[in-house]
């Protein structure tokens, strides 16, 4: 990289929504499974945030190329010197996945039309882990806000 060039860190989670974009580019999953020669749960795996198996490089490319738009390597490429606030675009979506995780812990709690304290004691600390990661995208995002300068 050039002097003074640099790339924020990425984010496992940040490529399954980037590449979850790229399927809704090309329309639903199972077109996307039948440009790639895959299964639709396979490119659900691809997308959910349960499944540590990420997209390859030549998947992305691939339906790039079908849809005409470089929805991820766009993504990725903006990253570069900080054009794209990879902060807040990760933050926000890990607080999404938290979100995900605390409301099918609840789901699962009130499968039997009770929560017991057990029950309620995990949904707690699932909400309070998804209030958290909240609460980083939040400051992430105040973080990118663009500085004022007085021109006078």
């Amino acid at each position: 990289m050039p002097h003074g060039t640099t790339m924020q860190p990425l984010d496992p989670s940040e490529l399954k929504a980037l590449f979850a974009q790229l399927v809704d580019a090309i329309g639903t999953q199972d077109a996307a499974a039948a440009f790639l020669g895959i299964s639709r749960q396979r490119v659900g795996q691809l997308i959910g945030t349960s499944w540590p198996d990420l997209p390859t490089v030549m998947q992305i490319a691939k339906l790039e190329a079908v849809c005409g738009q470089a929805v991820v390597t766009g993504a990725l490429a903006r990253r570069v010197d900080g054009e794209c606030r990879a902060d807040a675009l990760s933050t926000g979506v890990r607080a999404c996945a938290a979100a995900s995780v605390s409301l099918s812990a609840l789901h699962e709690a009130q499968s039997d039309g009770l929560i017991d304290l057990t029950e309620h004691k995990s949904v707690a600390t699932k909400a309070r882990e998804a209030l958290d990661a909240a609460q980083a995208h939040y400051d992430a995002v105040m973080a990118a806000r663009p500085k004022l300068e007085v021109v006078g």
